[in-house]
């Protein structure tokens, strides 16, 4: 069976909540490829809803009328002067800014913190990444239980309880097992008992699917699955070892700095406070939903993590409903009752821990799959103690990390190219650098559409870079005349483009050809650098003089489109180290391009100066017409207040005509 085949089979399930035909399933059982994609479809679903929501038809319409009453804009429809408006606006932003700060300050002070100093603060917030590297690579062990309480699940389970046991081993062996204590109504409710090992060659889960909220207790299928695959390349994303709980590596430790809200103790443990939204903060969360049912969270809602000021472990984090109408919104469509910003709705705290090295035998041998399918990657050598690594798959500079593993993947018909990779390890750090020969397709071997051109140390090699999403590591391709590299790690991302300039080959410029793709609805150059779009464009692109916090002021990309009469730029904004959910912020300015007639649930319209704009809460989406351009902020993370800044921010620039 054709992958393509089984994931529409899969989907056609998932969105009809039925069993998954048993042929699509034995399939996706040996296809870590299927697998991967159960998986995201799952993930894709829990936080886009993708569901029926419970009937709540008291609820909907107090929290439009909420909603409209926020959207400060309309009060300019009842001729009040536009600077009563703007300050209306200014006020209700300070007090929202203040209610956050209140929340907050809620948290800290209840759970035993004392704020610090601000010049402390700066000092530490600047410290932290450094300090989860430096715990990262140097551990060889963890052993930890965790006491997890979820709230407001559904209605007739309002709370649920479990106990996650992690292990770890460096730097490839892993295993959770978390035991569902709920008290639930009856037996016919699904129990969320779940585990994951690995012993880095091979790999299993076991647990129920997800169920749809709208079908509870009475699930589409019944009973735990498992899913299992020998021969898994090293540190291979889509069989993944979740191990952000034990060191928070994917955002924090790869970021310049982080918000740093106060200082305590958990249990007798001196600790500091970190708060992030949780749309950053989903890495934490990972070693739970690999499978099984879980309520879902609002973007920004808060997350505050307490870390151990010994060890830099987590000990401890919280889940906090955001503010605002949005929020509201999104509760009253997701079903959920009102959530108080005070209460969390979701926690974990440690309750042991050790940084000793468990015994691998009795943790992780279980890991060995009776069946299950096979990942199909040959190690060449032995693992562990130098194995011997290719010439071409050796950096000069690998960051202090050893050679771990070494081999290949067999050419097939699936796999028409030779694949190599070797592995460098330590404690919890890793890289791998892959090596492609035979590669036909017209894009980088494993970096997407919107990578960020870049220049490596040393200013003579170019590449492709992405960011770590909630499926992929920091990755950066190379395109060589000895074939296609991919260098990938978990290491930040100024480590990583030094390990690929240390390489014995030298990365070109990607062929113009790859750049370009034409269709019967016009062509799209991507991969372009934001000046390059700009050029080209024939009307004023313009730019933004605000971005989010932590987003660079100049575009990671851009890529121009050309269809018809139609001719439009996307500015890309990307986070550095880590953007989850693949996107982050586009900004797409187009001539001959009309909006779309308007539908979807909660649109509202709002002002971006003079012009009247449209909002799309379902796909976060801001567009408006500026005299005969079409223009766009979106992002898959981002709320109105934010991309309604960066919308009213925007200047013209040099390039257009």
């Amino acid at each position: 069976m054709r992958c393509e085949v089984a994931e529409r089979a899969v989907s056609q399930a998932m969105d009809e909540g039925v069993t998954v035909p048993a042929p699509v399933a034995e399939h996706a059982e040996h296809c870590p490829r299927c697998t991967a994609f159960i998986a995201g479809a799952w993930r894709l679903r829990e936080l886009s809803r993708f569901e029926v929501a419970r009937p709540i038809p008291d609820l909907v319409p107090s929290i439009m009328a909420a909603v409209r009453g926020d959207a400060v804009p309309r009060l300019a429809e009842r001729g009040i002067d536009r600077f009563l408006v703007r300050f209306l606006a200014g006020r209700r932003a300070v007090a929202a800014a203040l209610v956050a700060g209140l929340v907050i300050g809620l948290v800290v002070t209840t759970g035993g913190v004392l704020p610090r100093r601000e010049n402390d603060t700066a000092a530490l917030a600047s410290e932290i990444p450094a300090r989860l590297l430096a715990a990262a690579r140097h551990l060889e062990g963890y052993v930890a239980t965790f006491d997890i309480t979820e709230r407001n699940w559904t209605r007739d389970v309002p709370r649920r309880t479990f106990v996650a046991h992690l292990a770890f081993r460096a730097p490839e062996e892993f295993r959770v097992d978390v035991s569902d204590t709920t008290a639930y109504p009856s037996p016919a409710w699904p129990r969320n008992d779940l585990s994951l090992a690995t012993d880095g060659r091979n790999w299993r889960i076991r647990g129920p699917d997800p169920c749809p909220a709208a079908a509870l207790p009475d699930c589409p299928a019944t009973g735990p699955v498992e899913r299992s695959f020998k021969n898994r390349p090293p540190f291979d994303p889509r069989t993944a070892m979740p191990t952000d709980v034990i060191v928070p590596m994917t955002v924090l430790a790869a970021a310049d700095r982080v918000s740093v809200i106060g200082e305590g103790v958990v249990g007798d443990r001196p600790a500091v406070a970190v708060a992030l939204a949780y749309q950053d903060a989903t890495p934490l969360f990972r070693y739970l939903r690999f499978l099984g049912s879980w309520r879902t969270f609002f973007p920004q809602d808060r997350v505050v993590l307490w870390l151990d000021r010994e060890t830099w472990f987590p000990l401890r984090y919280e889940v906090f409903p955001a503010t605002g109408a949005e929020r509201r919104l999104w509760t009253a469509q997701a079903g959920y009752p009102p959530e108080p910003p005070s209460v969390p709705i979701f926690t974990a705290v440690v309750a042991s821990l050790s940084a000793a090295p468990p015994p691998a035998e009795t943790l992780f041998g279980s890991a060995q799959p009776a069946g299950g399918g096979d990942a199909g990657f040959r190690d060449s050598g032995p693992v562990g103690g130098s194995p011997p690594i290719p010439p071409l798959l050796r950096p000069s500079e690998t960051a202090g990390l050893t050679p771990w593993r070494t081999g290949a993947f067999p050419s097939n018909d699936t796999r028409p190219y030779r694949e190599e990779i070797a592995a460098y390890a330590g404690g919890l750090g890793w890289l791998t650098v892959t090596r492609v020969q035979g590669w036909k397709q017209r894009a980088p071997f494993g970096a997407g559409p919107l990578a960020e051109p870049v220049t490596l140390p040393g200013g003579r090699e170019t590449g492709s870079y992405e960011p770590a999403t909630a499926e992929q590591p920091r990755r950066v391709a190379l395109h060589t005349a000895r074939g296609e590299y991919l260098v990938a790690s978990n290491l930040p991302r100024a480590t990583l483009l030094r390990v690929a300039a240390s390489l014995p080959v030298t990365g070109v410029p990607q062929p113009q050809k790859w750049l370009t793709r034409s269709g019967d609805a016009g062509t799209v150059k991507s991969g372009l650098t934001p000046a390059a779009a700009i050029a080209e464009a024939d009307f004023h692109v313009l730019v933004p003089t605000f971005v989010p916090p932590g987003y660079p002021a100049s575009p990671a990309t851009a890529a121009l489109v050309r269809s018809g009469t139609t001719v439009g730029v996307t500015l890309v904004y990307r986070r550095p180290a880590a953007e989850l959910d693949g996107v982050g912020l586009l900004i797409h300015q187009a001539t001959g391009q009309d909006l779309a007639p308007p539908g979807g649930v909660g649109q509202q319209v709002v002002a971006v100066g003079p012009a009247v704009a449209r909002w799309s809460p379902e796909s976060h989406l801001l567009e408006w017409k500026q005299g005969d351009v079409y223009r766009s902020v979106s992002g898959p993370a981002f709320d109105l207040t934010t991309l309604l800044s960066v919308a009213r921010s925007l200047e013209p620039t040099e390039g257009g005509s």
